[in-house]
């Protein structure tokens, strides 16, 4: 039974077969920097062992399945620079072992689900680039206690960050980076490490990270 698939850094294209499923030993599925495209098959959530998914550095697209909740061993979920649409599922909020959370440059939109409060372990967020997610950070994600890293930049997410606990023991936190500079700042957050926005030149900081 095969338990590691890493396709990495090919020029492979078209659709994952829904066949993947298949694989339910599997712990490990690395495909990043390809051209694979289409939808995320929902029997994607087969894969009950996997405990690393990086998809990032493609060409996928539409939502991202509910059925990504049913992997709930996964420490490690890449979906970053595709082109994922619609909102951040609920779902995500199952998968407790989580330990990094990759979701930026793509065109993730709504609010950021308050269940990503349900991820104790999780030590990296990365949400950037999504200018359509929108609302405020919520309260349960701020109380994170194991995050070291949140990437917030680059969205449409208003309010303030520094009443939320991830500010209030910044002590832990190595980078906070949200839209709280530039002439119109769309957060408040005094504790960030870094903070985005247009300034009076045109250009955003950030865009050079």
């Amino acid at each position: 039974q095969l338990e590691s698939l890493d396709l990495n850094r090919n020029k492979f294209s078209g659709p994952i077969p829904s066949e993947i499923g298949h694989l339910q030993q599997l712990t490990s599925l690395e495909i990043f920097h390809n051209k694979f495209s289409g939808p995320i098959p929902s029997e994607i959530g087969h894969l009950q062992q996997l405990d690393e998914l990086d998809l990032s550095f493609n060409k996928f697209s539409g939502p991202i399945p509910s059925e990504i909740g049913h992997l709930q061993q996964l420490k490690r979920l890449s979906l970053l620079e595709n082109k994922f649409s619609g909102p951040i599922p609920s779902e995500i909020g199952h998968l407790q072992q989580l330990k990094s959370l990759f979701l930026e440059q793509n065109k993730l939109s709504g609010p950021i689900p308050s269940e990503i409060g349900n991820l104790q372990q999780l030590t990296g967020l990365y949400l950037s680039h999504n200018i359509g997610l929108t609302g405020i950070v919520p309260v349960e994600v701020g109380q994170l206690e194991s995050i070291m890293r949140a990437v917030f930049s680059n969205t449409s997410l208003t309010g303030g960050l520094d009443d939320l606990a991830i500010c209030k023991h910044r002590e832990s936190v190595l980078w906070l980076q949200a839209d709280c500079g530039g002439l119109n700042p769309k957060i408040t957050c005094e504790c960030c490490t870094e903070c985005c926005g247009i300034d009076e030149n045109g250009r955003n900081p950030c865009d050079d990270d």
